[in-house]
C-alpha cells in the first residue's frame, strides 16, 4: 500500500537491500512486483534461492554481495523503488553509509523513490527496558539492550533458546551494535549521497514521528 501510494504499483522493478532472509522479497514478487534481493549473507541467499516459489520464479532473483560492494549489482542495473529496510544504516561508519547511499543512488531512475526503515532514537532514549523476550513457534529469544542517548549507540544482545516440553534447551548467541540516526542526520547522509528527503513518518501508515513510534519511515529521491 506504502508502494502503490507513491506510484510504484505491481510490475514494478524494485530492489531489496539487504533482504535479509528474503521473507519480504518473496511476498513483494507474489504480489506482482519484479524483485532483485540482495544480502551479504551468502549462506541465507543459497536457502532463499532454494525456496522460491515456482509461481515467481521469473519475478524474484536473489544474489549476494559483500556489505562494503552493496548492492554489488551491474552498472546498468536501474529500479523504480529501492527498499532499503531493517535498520541498514547505522550498523558502520557515518562513511560507510554514505558510500552505501551513493551506490544505490546509481541504480534508481530518474522518478523513483528510496524507502528507508530505521530505529527511531526517542522510542529507545525514553524506554530504557534492559531485557524482553519473543517467542517464534517453539523457539524463544531473549534479548539484552543498552542505549546510550549521548552517542545514540544501541547494544543488543541476543540468546537463542528452543522450548522442548518443559525445558529450554540454548542454540545460538548473536549481537548488534548500532548508530541511531535522528531525522535530521537521515536528511543530511541522504543529501551528501545524492538524494532528497521527501517525507519522514512513524509507521507505514504515515503516521506523525512520536517516542511512541519504536521506527522511521523515510522516503526519498534523487536529487537531480
Amino acid at each position: 500500500m506504502f508502494l502503490e501510494k507513491e506510484g510504484i504499483a505491481p510490475g514494478a522493478h524494485l530492489l531489496d537491500v539487504p533482504c535479509g532472509i528474503g521473507r519480504r522479497a518473496v511476498g513483494l514478487a507474489e504480489a506482482g512486483y519484479q524483485v532483485a534481493a540482495v544480502d551479504p549473507n551468502e549462506m541465507g541467499i543459497a536457502a532463499a534461492t532454494e525456496r522460491v516459489p515456482h509461481a515467481v520464479v521469473k519475478r524474484l532473483h536473489f544474489a549476494s554481495a559483500s556489505r562494503d560492494s552493496l548492492p554489488g549489482l551491474s552498472a546498468g542495473a536501474r529500479f523504480d523503488a529501492i527498499l532499503c529496510l531493517d535498520h541498514a544504516l547505522g550498523r558502520g561508519s557515518a562513511a560507510d553509509d554514505l558510500a552505501f547511499l551513493r551506490r544505490l543512488a546509481a541504480h534508481i531512475r530518474p522518478e523513483g523513490r528510496l524507502v528507508l526503515d530505521l530505529l527511531n532514537r526517542d522510542f529507545f532514549a525514553s524506554r530504557q527496558r534492559p531485557f524482553a523476550f519473543h517467542t517464534i513457534g517453539s523457539f524463544e529469544q531473549h534479548e539484552f539492550r543498552s542505549f546510550d542517548p549521548v552517542t545514540g549507540v544501541l547494544r543488543l544482545e541476543w540468546k537463542f533458546y528452543e522450548r522442548i516440553g518443559e525445558d529450554l534447551k540454548h542454540r545460538t548467541d548473536s549481537s548488534a551494535e548500532l548508530t541511531l540516526l535522528t531525522p535530521r542526520d537521515v536528511a543530511w547522509n541522504l543529501g551528501q549521497s545524492g538524494w532528497r528527503i521527501v517525507g519522514v513518518w512513524g509507521g507505514w501508515r504515515r503516521e506523525a514521528v512520536t517516542a511512541d513510534h519504536r521506527k522511521l519511515i523515510v522516503l526519498a529521491t534523487p536529487a537531480s
